[in-house]
């Protein structure tokens, strides 16, 4: 059939029509949805025979650049016979999950309009995210939480010098700030280091078994308190510490291991919802077993930093501390504001460098 020219001018403008409206129409769609990796979702609605394929290619894209330090690990897809689309990927921070969740519910939004439902079920060891389509699983998405290894450092016996105080918290380190509850200084050591950023505990002396370390204590708790006496310290404490959110024995090599005395001091210190730290000056401390059957978040220390006051001491002990939280998941070291113990401590951390273990303050341990 031979065309007049006139049809085949009309042919000719109408393709070119065509052309030119699906091509805005596939810029509107990209345009449209480009913060999501619009392309896919273009081609997606463009092309609803290919799907599938399309919007499983959004999600991979969409997961591999969810959250900066999200490794997807493993991508099944499924072959010709049909199957479920798999993702597995690992996190090691609280942050990062939350973050990960929070962009997750955006996609599903996305994907809401092409007929999939998403949903979450978290897990201890891992999150798991499912895309259903007419009510039967079209993709799976495993997020396994590896959290990475911790430490807490925690610094005793402040509350005698500002000067000293500040120069520990000024440490480019989490360091949790133990602070003496009877101390002239007690109160602005221990605002100063919240308004800081650093977390405060409150640093309880407790009777030792050696009669001289008594003596020059005229805030102690002794065995043999009562109940009306246990209470009074603890509340003068939180007083003299404001922001603490735990609290540790300072010596108490007697008291930790008195069951009459710990009974009664958890009973009351388990109202205040604070964290319960076991310095372990004894070996027979029941301190740690009991702040537990009392319902009291507890931790108990590792490592001792400075029992020699040398720099090249600390400095093995702070290996060591890295070490048992390598081998067990989280380690706790405490120390003193020696003027060694801060060089060891300012040297280590503008030189250990180890993505997979971080520093924390005790609230953020992870003891599961």
């Amino acid at each position: 059939m031979n065309w007049p020219w006139s049809h085949k001018r009309f042919v000719f403008w109408l393709l070119v029509a065509v052309i030119l409206g699906c091509s805005f129409f596939l810029i509107n769609e990209v345009t449209r949805h480009e913060g999501m990796r619009g392309r896919y979702i273009a081609l997606a609605r463009i092309l609803p025979s290919q799907q599938e394929k399309w919007l499983a290619m959004f999600i991979i894209q969409e997961i591999g650049e969810i959250v900066p330090d999200l490794s997807v690990e493993a991508v099944d897809i499924p072959g010709e016979e049909g199957g479920v689309y798999k993702v597995s990927a690992s996190i090691e921070s609280e942050n990062t999950r939350k973050e990960l969740a929070e962009r997750m519910n955006l996609l599903f939004m996305a994907l809401d309009r092409f007929g999939y439902y998403g949903e979450l079920r978290p897990g201890e060891e891992k999150d798991t995210y499912y895309i259903f389509r007419d009510l039967v699983p079209w993709f799976t998405f495993e997020v396994w939480v590896r959290w990475p290894y911790q430490v807490a450092v925690v610094i005793d016996d402040f509350g005698y010098s500002l000067e000293e105080a500040e120069r520990f918290i000024n440490l480019p380190l989490k360091v949790n700030i133990s602070v003496f509850p009877h101390l002239p200084l007690s109160t602005r050591i221990s605002e100063m280091a919240h308004y800081r950023g650093r977390e405060v505990l409150i640093h309880l002396p407790m009777e030792a078994i050696d009669p001289l370390q008594n003596e020059r204590e005229p805030f102690l708790l002794r065995t043999g308190a009562d109940s009306e006496r246990v209470r009074e310290m603890i509340e003068l404490s939180l007083r003299a510490v404001p922001h603490a959110r735990g609290l540790n024995n300072h010596k108490g090599s007697r008291a930790t291991s008195d069951t009459s005395l710990m009974k009664e001091f958890m009973d009351i210190y388990s109202e205040k919802g604070l964290y319960f730290l076991d310095s372990v000056t004894s070996g027979s401390s029941i301190a740690y077993t009991l702040a537990g059957e009392f319902g009291i978040e507890n931790y108990r220390r590792d490592v001792f930093l400075d029992g020699e006051s040398s720099f090249d001491y600390v400095m093995e002990r702070l290996w060591e501390t890295v070490e048992v939280a390598r081998t067990r998941g989280h380690a706790v070291a405490i120390g003193h504001p020696k003027d060694t113990t801060y060089k060891a401590l300012l040297e280590f951390s503008n030189t250990f460098n180890d993505p997979q273990v971080e520093f924390v303050y005790l609230s953020q341990l992870n003891t599961k």
